[in-house]
C-alpha cells in the first residue's frame, strides 16, 4: 500500500486532502508541524508528501530542501495560491503545484499520475524520478512491445545500455538473448567478423565456421552501442540485415536468415554525421525509427540522491565492506557537481569510497576531496567553445602536433647519435617543426589539415606504410589513422 504524508496544521486543506484520496489505496499520516514531518521521516518512507506552502514553523523553501535530502524518492506536491511563485518551489525540489483551495479532483489526478510514473520506472528498472526519466521510462514501455528499431542518444555513462535491456525485458522477446556489442571497441578487421560471423578459411586464423552476435541474437535483441563508429562497408551491410533479415558471413556464400530487433546508441551528433557523409542517410532512418534521447545527470539532479541510495544498497550486499550512508552536505554537494562522466562516474565514486572510506559514513569533505582532483585533472585539457564538432576536433589535434613538435625537438637536442637511430623509427624533424608558433594561433604560417597530413605521410614513409607502427608512434588508434588516411588521400605512402 502506497503511503503520503500531508503536512499542514489548516483543518480545511486536511479535511479537503481526505475527501479528494477518499476511496483511493493510500495509507494517509499527518503531520501538523515541520519539525514532526521530518522526525517522520527519519523513521520511515513516504511514496507522497502533500505540503502546505503556508507552514509557519519553518520556510517552505527550507523544508522542501530537507524533505529531499531525507526522502529523495517522495513525490512532493505542494499546495500555492494562484499568485504564488511556482518556479522557486520547483527549483528547491517540489515535484508539481496544486492551486489553493485545494482542487479535490486535481489532487485526485495528480497522485494517480505519479503513482502511474512510478510504475512505468519500476517496470523499466530505471532508478530516479526526475520528469526526463519518466518520459524516457513511457517511451520504452510504449515501444516494447513492438518490433521497431530504437536509437538512444546522449553523452557517454548515461545509461543507454540500461534502456536497451529495459525494452528487451519489456518485449515479446524478453526470453530470447539480449546480445551487447560494442562497435567502438572492436578494430575494423574484426568488427564484421564479429557481428556477422565466418566461415572456416575466410582469413587467417579462421580455423573453423564461428557465429557471430547476430546469430547468437536470432530470435531476440541485439544492441548496437557506438553504432557511429561502424565503418562505411559494414554499415552496407548492417542496412541489408535490416531490410531483408539475412546476411552473409565473412568468406561466405550462402544467405544466414536471421530474425532479431535492432537497438543502437551513440555517443555523437550522429545527425551531423548524416549531413557530412560519414554515416549513410538510409541507414539512420533504418535504425531510428524511434529516437530516444538521454540526457546528462546534470541535466536531472532529481535523480542523484536516488542513484545514491540504490548504488550505496549494491555495493553494501558485495561483501564485508560498508557504506553506512552519506551526510547531507556531501549529498547536497554531489547534487552541485557536474558530473561529466554522468552516471558511470557517479558509481565509480561510490566504489572508491567503500575502498578507501569503509564503514563510515561518506562526509562533505570526501566529496570535496573529489571534486577538487577532477576540477584539477579537467584544467589540465582543452577548454573548447563555440565551435563546431569538426573545428574542435581540428583545435585538439593541432595542440596534440605542437606538444608532439616540442617533445621531438628536445628528443632531438638530448639524444645523442639520432642519425644512428633505426630507420624504422626515425621521423625526419624538418625546420618547420621548429618554429615558435604562439599559443592559439591555428593557421597562418599552416593550416591544421596541412600540418596533420604531413605528419602522418612523414610517419607513414618512415616505417614503409606499416599502419599499426605508424598508429603508435602517432599515438592514434589505427582507426583513426585508417580515417586520416582516406580524409587525406595517402593510401599509397610507402
Amino acid at each position: 500500500m502506497e503511503k503520503l504524508l500531508l503536512i499542514t496544521k489548516s483543518r480545511d486543506l486536511a479535511q479537503r486532502a481526505k475527501d479528494s484520496l477518499s476511496g483511493s489505496n493510500l495509507m494517509l499520516k499527518e503531520a501538523e508541524s515541520s519539525a514532526f514531518a521530518l522526525k517522520l521521516l527519519n523513521e520511515q518512507s513516504f511514496d507522497f508528501i502533500l505540503l502546505d506552502s503556508e507552514i509557519e514553523d519553518l520556510p517552505c523553501e527550507s523544508l522542501l530542501r530537507k524533505i529531499n535530502l531525507k526522502s529523495p524518492q517522495s513525490e512532493i506536491f505542494v499546495t500555492l495560491e494562484k499568485s504564488g511563485d511556482q518556479t522557486a518551489l520547483k527549483n528547491c525540489g517540489a515535484d508539481d503545484v496544486i492551486g489553493f483551495p485545494l482542487d479535490k479532483e486535481e489532487l485526485h489526478l495528480k497522485i494517480n499520475k505519479a503513482s502511474r510514473e512510478r510504475s512505468f520506472l519500476r517496470s523499466c528498472g530505471l532508478v530516479g524520478k526526475s520528469t526526463e526519466l519518466k518520459r524516457i521510462a513511457e517511451a520504452v514501455l510504449q515501444a516494447a512491445p513492438t518490433d521497431i528499431t530504437i536509437l538512444l542518444t546522449g553523452e557517454s555513462g548515461t545509461g543507454k545500455e540500461l534502456i536497451a535491456r529495459a525494452v528487451h525485458r519489456n518485449s515479446q522477446r524478453k526470453e530470447k538473448p539480449f546480445v551487447a556489442a560494442n562497435c567502438g571497441a572492436l578494430a575494423e578487421g574484426v568488427l564484421e567478423s564479429e557481428l556477422f560471423g565466418h566461415e572456416k578459411g575466410a582469413f587467417t586464423g579462421a580455423i573453423s565456421r564461428r557465429a557471430g552476435l547476430f546469430e547468437r541474437a536470432d530470435k531476440g535483441t541485439i544492441f548496437l552501442d557506438e553504432v557511429t563508429e561502424i565503418p562505411p562497408q559494414t554499415q552496407v551491410k548492417l542496412l541489408r540485415v535490416l531490410e531483408e533479415r539475412s546476411f552473409l558471413r565473412v568468406g561466405g556464400k550462402e544467405d544466414v536468415k536471421v530474425d532479431v530487433r535492432v537497438i543502437s546508441a551513440t555517443n555523437r551528433n550522429i545527425d551531423s554525421m548524416v549531413r557530412e557523409g560519414s554515416f549513410r542517410a538510409d541507414l539512420f532512418y533504418r535504425l531510428c525509427v524511434v529516437k530516444i534521447d538521454v540526457p546528462p545527470l546534470r541535466e536531472r539532479t532529481k535523480d542523484i540522491p536516488l542513484l545514491v541510495y540504490d548504488f550505496i544498497d549494491k555495493l553494501n550486499q558485495g561483501g564485508e565492506r560498508k557504506i553506512p550512508g552519506i551526510s547531507d552536505e556531501g549529498m547536497s554537494l554531489l547534487l552541485r557537481y557536474h558530473w561529466p562522466g554522468n552516471v558511470r562516474e557517479l558509481k565509480n565514486f561510490l566504489e572508491s569510497m567503500l575502498v578507501l572510506a569503509p564503514d563510515r559514513i561518506i562526509e562533505g569533505e570526501d566529496v570535496r576531496a573529489y571534486v577538487e582532483k577532477q576540477s584539477q585533472s579537467q584544467r589540465s585539457l582543452p577548454v573548447l567553445t563555440g565551435r563546431s564538432v569538426h573545428t574542435a576536433e581540428h583545435e585538439l589535434i593541432y595542440q596534440a602536433l605542437l606538444g608532439l613538435r616540442k617533445e621531438i625537438a628536445d628528443l632531438k637536442r638530448v639524444i645523442t647519435g639520432y642519425k644512428e637511430l633505426s630507420p624504422e623509427y626515425k621521423v625526419d624533424v624538418g625546420s618547420e617543426w621548429e618554429k615558435e608558433v604562439k599559443p592559439g594561433q591555428v593557421e597562418q604560417d599552416l593550416r591544421i589539415e596541412d600540418v596533420e597530413k604531413e605528419l602522418i605521410e612523414k610517419t607513414l614513409r618512415n616505417v614503409r606504410g606499416n599502419r599499426k607502427k605508424a598508429a603508435k608512434i602517432l599515438g592514434i588508434g589505427e582507426r583513426t589513422l585508417y580515417r586520416k588516411i582516406d580524409r587525406y588521400g595517402l593510401k599509397d605512402v610507402r
